[in-house]
């Protein structure tokens, strides 16, 4: 073992546990492809933790969904959306698509689709 703290393998299943301060479960809704996108920070903002800065970072400039959050932190998605409700609730980050979360798919729509789909085959 080289003491390399954090990169020891025998520390691999402590790690999200100490990233979430114990907590398993989001206080938030979110699905695999919520986006989310930075807010500006106002006055009095909290400083946030050294992985939802870097998720931070990554929502910069254009909205990125929970997965493409998750794959870019190398992080569980069930503790990126911990890690997620957390921002949300200092208002560092904002649902980018707020009208389709948790709206299910339109039947309509898909009724239509299915139409022109038959009759172009």
């Amino acid at each position: 073992m080289d003491g390399g703290g954090w990169a020891n393998s025998s520390l691999d299943d402590v790690r999200p546990y100490t990233v979430t301060g114990g907590r398993t479960r989001p206080r938030h809704e979110l699905q695999l492809t919520s986006c989310l996108i930075t807010r500006p920070a106002g006055p009095g903002t909290p400083y946030p933790s050294p992985e939802g800065e870097a998720l931070l970072l990554h929502c910069s400039g254009s909205p990125r969904s929970v997965a493409e959050l998750a794959a870019l932190s190398h992080q569980p998605v069930q503790v990126v959306k911990i890690l997620i409700g957390d921002l949300l609730d200092v208002d560092a980050l904002a649902r980018a698509n707020p009208d389709s979360a948790g709206a299910g798919p339109d039947v309509h729509v898909l009724e239509a689709l299915l139409h022109g789909l038959r009759t172009r085959l």
